[in-house]
């Protein structure tokens, strides 16, 4: 039975697109591999449950119509993943 679609979808991906597709040398090796996974999957690629659209192009869509609830919406990440992407690397 299907308990949450949405995560089963990313578990999914996931495993998929990753897990199933990459060795792992290190745990610094899976770290980094997860981090620009991770950060092509929210930044980079369209979704289809967004009209087709980054995350950060939906998130600029609701913060554009008044009466949206920005305050409600997760705050972007990017500089975070960009940073672990970084560190991980050296």
């Amino acid at each position: 039975p299907q308990q949450n679609a949405f995560i089963e979808s990313f578990n999914g991906s996931l495993r998929d697109e990753l897990l199933n597709e990459e060795i792992f040398d290190t745990l610094d090796d899976a770290r980094r591999k997860l981090a620009l996974w991770r950060y092509d999957y929210n930044t980079v690629r369209t979704h289809s449950s967004l009209g087709n659209k980054t995350p950060a192009e939906a998130r600029r869509t609701l913060e554009q119509f008044e009466g949206s609830a920005p305050g409600a919406l997760a705050k972007p990440e990017a500089d975070h993943y960009q940073n672990q992407t970084r560190r991980l690397s050296s």
